[in-house]
């Protein structure tokens, strides 16, 4: 095969943001139950707080976040709020409000075709990861995964707030590289966004795949450009 691995981005690659199916709630519904789900843990903790200092809070922190970006996840969130409620900075406690303000992700919020086309890749002893920029600390984003059904297939996977730096820095490319002992010659990266995912993976000598599920084209920077995760065994091994 030309290529050795594949990685991939999440939100709108692997997740589908905005066009969920079925009962569960949309991933709109799940961040913005945030602050609402916070203060319960808090209080299942026996910590007495109000709803709407809590919500307040957050939203200021949430600025707060934006512009230290790309060093910072939830959990750094969560311990501020600790800090401004004046309540002990314990970390079994704010790992447990983290988990619990991060909230889930649902199996209804994947791409159809995803875990059959994993399947595939990885009976072709592709090597499989992840780059995603986020602000959900690696360890929420994993038990997420795992629970979907995909964190096996994701051998490596490197999240942006945990790291400090986020696509289209080439740096973020060459911690897959280390973490995957792959070069980039034989790397491909497959993301939504043009200038973050695909001019990040050119920029670092990888190869790409525009997935056009909220871009319609690359207009000609991207090396391919798929509709549906059906088509990417097929893209691979041509």
């Amino acid at each position: 095969m030309k290529f050795d691995g594949i990685f991939f981005d999440s939100g709108n690659t692997i997740y589908g943001f905005g066009q969920e199916q079925g009962n569960d709630p949309s991933s709109a519904q799940v961040a913005a139950g945030g602050p609402r789900r916070a203060t319960a843990a808090l209080r299942w903790l026996g910590h007495d707080v109000v709803d709407a200092d809590v919500a307040s809070l957050v939203a200021e922190l949430a600025r707060t976040a934006r512009q230290a970006r790309p060093a910072w996840t939830d959990e750094s969130l969560i311990t501020g709020l600790f800090e401004r409620l004046g309540l002990e900075v314990r970390r079994d406690e704010v790992v447990y409000v983290t988990g619990v303000f991060s909230g889930p992700r649902y199996r209804s919020w994947l791409y159809p075709g995803i875990a059959d086309a994993l399947e595939q890749l990885s009976r072709l002893g592709l090597f499989i990861g992840l780059i995603a920029n986020t602000s959900v600390p690696g360890w929420v984003m994993d038990r997420n995964f795992r629970g979907v059904g995909l964190f096996d297939y994701l051998r490596v996977r490197i999240y942006s707030g945990d790291e400090g730096v986020e696509k289209p820095d080439p740096a973020i490319f060459r911690l897959a590289e280390q973490r995957s002992a792959l070069q980039p010659e034989r790397l491909i990266y497959m993301g939504d966004k043009v200038e973050a995912d695909i001019a990040g993976a050119q920029a670092a000598g990888w190869s790409s795949i525009l997935f056009r599920s909220v871009t319609d084209s690359s207009d000609g920077r991207a090396d391919y450009e798929i509709d549906a995760w059906s088509e990417l065994p097929a893209l691979l091994t041509e």
